[in-house]
């Protein structure tokens, strides 16, 4: 028997779910990729996965609010501070030829934290 996605909810929801997992390996990648470079650099995958992120997880939490389970605001209100924070540390050194290394840092744990509260917050 073959298996067919649900409803156009279902669809639209895996579909960002999809969306968000691939800017979270950009942003999560890219850190590590570049924990050995000097000088520390943000890539275009840091940055632009975490835009990414902030818009795909927009729209999920939009969905959520739709559907029928209770939503815990308090999680998707840190995980979206978080993102926001990290976009605007990342967005103006963009094109940055060297930040410092603890602003580097700072981008990774911090999108290090958004994964752990995605996994381990309910």
């Amino acid at each position: 028997m073959r298996q067919t996605f649900g409803g156009s909810m279902e669809t639209a929801q895996l579909a960002l779910v999809f969306v968000h997992l691939l800017g979270m390996a950009a942003v999560v990648g890219g850190y590590f990729a570049g924990l050995r470079a000097v000088p520390k650099r943000l890539s275009a995958g840091i940055v632009h996965g975490t835009l990414l992120q902030l818009l795909s997880g927009v729209a999920l939490l939009g969905l959520a609010e739709m559907g029928t389970e209770p939503v815990n605001h308090a999680k998707f209100g840190i995980k979206i501070a978080i993102t926001v924070v990290v976009l605007l540390i990342s967005w103006p050194r963009r094109r940055d030829q060297e930040i410092p290394s603890g602003t580097y840092h700072a981008v990774g744990i911090l999108a290090l934290t958004n994964v752990a509260i995605a996994v381990f917050v309910k």
